[in-house]
């Protein structure tokens, strides 16, 4: 890739800054935190998941350490439309008007034609699929469409209510999958026209009869938080993560309750820094294929999630898998994992974190990425672009004990075609002294900043809170993912520096990765990663 830094980038991605009145820490008493948390994976009558009930789980779990007392789970068969109106109903019926609701859904969301004409911006209702839900009657009464939401929501009165939906209803992949890496699934099912309605001629449930079926809005809605898997234009792709088929959104909200988005180490998770925290967890987790959607009723930014005290975060598995197409590689694929012992395991007849495509020479990742293109034709080009994302997923864990710096990529979505401008940006959030370097698809090194024979002046030594920094690229070989990484200190790192530039055009091996990992280890109080695609033109 061909680069030039430049700092004038506009504005960069404006985070929803999360704001509910009711969390207010200057309260007579603590609000009492309640949830509802719904998984569903074994859908009757479409595509089963994998790993919704994991995310409803965790979020369970993780919401009991960090103290929440009034927690109901339902799971799978579990999840109808009567018990998730009636568990509502009565964690409302037993809840005080301060006590603080979260409403958790993990499983497939779909859309349909909008019931009242204008309604919509784009004529479609939202829709959460529940357990037996089926097109034909009477399956299809097992939904949720958006406006019996809202009524949940507004059933609550004045209460505070946090909803975390990790389910798509619209949208493409940003960008597509390569047929050779067999996916998990996406939350996301096409529905018909319902030739039968159930919803439209069912006695309606009493909690609904009670409330106005308004769309959820900021507006009407002061005192809801909204946190949506993705924005429209994406569909969700389950993951696995730490070992188990998960959801991005759902994984980055159970591991920031768990203390990671109490950037500022108070004690509390203010909603500031849990829209800062997901934003950037969930992008760097799907490799940018996806982006939450935030929205928020209110008007303070005080902290108002409870946390876990105790030190859950070691149970996170850092483990790639390697696979290959064709047995006669498996001998490289081991002889790696002994050189990144306890970080490698080789899986002989199933997908991989990594996959060999030894005849074509390509590398892909389980997202169904193209990561190096044409260029892996032996085992030494392999093994580099294995040691490039062992480094990666280190950086990537290290990151999340840093402050985040927020990656914006021009164009935002699919591979850019070779010999295509585009743009990196990279914002902080406070001034502070930096180091940046790409790692491109073949695992070379590059140091983009500071670069003292394009800057003399040393003006790429510092960055401004705010400002972006902005590289200028354009797409050349090697082809694949290559990825940008700052660093930022609040002190000058010459050492950082001085091996970054030492290494400039080299691949990083196991024993410079360590000493890489420990220098940025020692120096960051931010971590930033932005990874962009390309491929060659035609």
């Amino acid at each position: 890739m061909h680069l030039s830094p430049h700092r004038d980038f506009g504005t960069g991605l404006t985070f929803v800054w999360l704001l509910v009145s009711m969390f207010s820490s200057t309260a007579v008493h603590a609000a009492e935190w309640r949830a509802l948390v719904i998984g569903v994976d074994a859908y009757q009558h479409v595509s089963p998941l994998k790993g919704a009930v994991n995310d409803a789980r965790d979020i369970a779990e993780t919401l009991t350490a960090a103290g929440v007392r009034d927690l109901t789970t339902l799971y799978d068969e579990a999840v109808t439309r009567e018990a998730v109106l009636t568990n509502w109903q009565a964690l409302i019926e037993r809840s005080a008007p301060d006590d603080v609701l979260v409403l958790s859904y993990a499983g497939h969301g779909a859309q349909e034609p909008e019931w009242v004409s204008g309604s919509e911006d784009d004529s479609m209702d939202e829709v959460f699929l529940l357990a037996g839900f089926d097109v034909a009657a009477p399956g299809n009464g097992e939904r949720l469409r958006d406006d019996d939401v809202a009524a949940m929501l507004r059933a609550a009165g004045t209460r505070s209510v946090l909803v975390l939906a990790d389910s798509c209803h619209s949208g493409t992949m940003t960008r597509s999958i390569d047929p050779r890496i067999e996916r998990l699934g996406t939350r996301l099912v096409g529905l018909p026209a319902f030739e039968d309605d159930v919803l439209k001629t069912a006695l309606r449930h009493p909690l609904l009869a009670k409330a106005a079926a308004e769309d959820l809005d900021g507006e009407t809605m002061p005192n809801v938080i909204y946190v949506g898997a993705t924005v429209d234009g994406q569909v969700i792709p389950e993951l696995m993560i730490a070992g188990e088929p998960r959801g991005a959104l759902s994984w980055a909200f159970a591991r920031g309750v768990e203390g990671r988005a109490d950037l500022d180490r108070d004690g509390g998770i203010s909603m500031e820094e849990l829209s800062r925290f997901l934003q950037e967890t969930v992008r760097v987790a799907t490799e940018g294929r996806q982006s939450p959607s935030l929205s928020i009723g209110g008007g303070t930014r005080a902290a108002v999630l409870p946390r876990v005290n105790d030190n859950l975060l070691s149970r996170e598995d850092n483990t790639l898998t390697l696979a290959a197409s064709t047995a006669t590689a498996l001998p490289v694929l081991d002889s790696l994992s002994k050189v990144h012992s306890g970080r490698l395991d080789v899986s002989s007849d199933g997908p991989g974190d990594l996959f060999w495509d030894v005849e074509a020479g390509d590398v892909l990742t389980k997202f169904g990425d193209v990561v190096l293109k044409g260029n892996a034709r032996n085992a030494d080009s392999f093994a580099a672009v294995v040691a490039k994302w062992v480094f990666l997923s280190d950086l990537y864990a290290l990151s999340r004990d840093r402050q985040p710096i927020e990656g914006r990529l021009i164009p935002s979505v699919g591979h850019i075609p070779e010999g295509a401008a585009f743009k990196v940006g990279l914002t902080s959030d406070q001034h502070g002294y930096m180091a940046v370097f790409g790692l491109e698809a073949d695992g070379t090194l590059r140091l983009l900043a500071p670069d003292r024979r394009a800057d003399p002046q040393g003006r790429d030594t510092s960055i401004q809170a705010f400002e972006p920094y902005v590289l200028n690229l354009r797409a050349a070989l090697p082809f694949g993912a290559d990825h940008i990484v700052m660093v930022r200190s609040a002190e000058p790192m010459p050492q950082l520096v001085g091996v970054l530039a030492a290494l400039d055009g080299q691949k990083l091996g196991k024993d410079l990765m360590v000493g890489v990992l420990k220098l940025i280890g020692q120096s960051a109080a931010a971590i930033g990663i932005a990874g962009v695609y390309t491929q060659p033109a035609g």
